[in-house]
């Protein structure tokens, strides 16, 4: 697995990615490597397009709690 001393550059990306979707990386680790922090970033994205789909294919305001 990549690390982020391997490829400083990707592993920057998706700080900015997650940090994009309002999640401050405050704490950083040797545990971290690109396939985590990816992981991580795809699947919180995935989170919150869902809950914009069901919302909105809803015709409603209402909180949608999952």
């Amino acid at each position: 697995m990549a690390t982020r001393d391997e490829h400083p550059e990707r592993y920057g990306w998706w700080l900015n990615e997650l940090e994009s979707l309002g999640i401050s990386t405050q704490k950083r680790n040797e545990l971290n490597d690109l396939s985590e922090i990816s992981t991580l970033t795809e699947n919180i994205k995935l989170i919150l397009y869902r809950q914009y789909k069901l919302r909105f294919s809803a015709g409603t305001d209402a909180p949608v709690h999952l």
